[in-house]
């Protein structure tokens, strides 16, 4: 067992990252998503949280991660890093391969999306470096509106954005 230190980074100047999350209570149960933009220095750009009903956790996952891609296209963002605590979407995505048929269209329809940009990468981070999101996935799960955008960091989320851009890192335990 060793620790590993888990951190999230910004992403290079020209960029913007999208951090996305699913939250499902149960599997399936109430479910939310939510995602958060930022740009080359951290700072927050736009985020969103939305509350998707009955679902299981990897819907959750992949509808957040369609929002989030949207929201990207709509502030015609160009260049796009993606990162996600999922590895079953982030492989289910990145796959060239049909997954199965009950999740084959929305799949197809992230893929599309993640066309639109002029430079696009999508890959897997541990949950430790992805709390702006996961908070905002949770908060989906209880909101009375199907969707909400931010354009300013909502209260409950500024301690995570803070930790994020300071120089403090997480560490987890990882079996060698």
């Amino acid at each position: 067992m060793i620790f590993t230190p888990i951190k999230w980074v910004s992403p290079p100047l020209g960029w913007f990252k999208l951090n996305t999350d699913g939250s499902s209570l149960g599997n399936p149960d109430l479910a939310g998503g939510g995602g958060i933009i930022r740009n080359h220095v951290g700072d927050w750009v736009s985020g969103f949280s939305r509350a998707i009903s009955v679902t299981t956790s990897i819907q959750a996952e992949l509808r957040a991660f369609k929002d989030g891609l949207k929201l990207a296209i709509d502030l015609e963002i160009l260049n796009l890093e993606i990162e996600m605590d999922s590895l079953v979407a982030v492989e289910l995505v990145n796959s060239i391969t049909t997954p199965n048929a009950f999740l084959s269209t929305i799949v197809a329809d992230c893929r599309f999306l993640m066309e639109r940009f002029e430079l696009c990468s999508l890959k897997h981070i541990f949950r430790e470096a992805n709390d702006c999101a996961d908070l905002l996935a949770k908060a989906g799960c209880d909101q009375a509106l199907d969707f909400i955008s931010f354009s300013n960091a909502p209260a409950y989320v500024l301690e995570a954005l803070a930790f994020d851009i300071s120089n403090a890192t997480r560490f987890r335990l990882i079996s060698s």
